[in-house]
């Protein structure tokens, strides 16, 4: 099933430039924020480090294409109940 959200996850990228306007960007932010909220970074696996990768790719991309903007969207992390130790440095 990770080989498959991976595949997934890349092929994303390659056309995010098609989506970045249809994507709803705090959900998609936060939809990250909370994925990188649940590995356990102290003990990762290989899937784990995986995942962060191409979320990181996925946030460069994101930045490349949307500039400054992106930080309006990235409003909902900072008010998550979790704090954000990720994405912020990403961007």
């Amino acid at each position: 099933m990770h080989g498959l959200i991976i595949k997934c996850l890349l092929k994303l990228n390659k056309i995010m430039d098609k989506l970045i306007e249809k994507l709803d960007m705090p959900k998609f932010l936060v939809s990250i924020h909370e994925y990188l909220v649940i590995i356990d970074h102290n003990n990762r696996s290989q899937n784990d480090d995986l995942g962060i990768r191409i979320v990181k790719t996925l946030i460069n991309e994101i930045v490349k294409l949307k500039g400054e903007s992106i930080m309006q969207s990235y409003t909902v992390v900072e008010n998550h109940p979790s704090p954000d130790n990720h994405i912020k440095k990403w961007i």
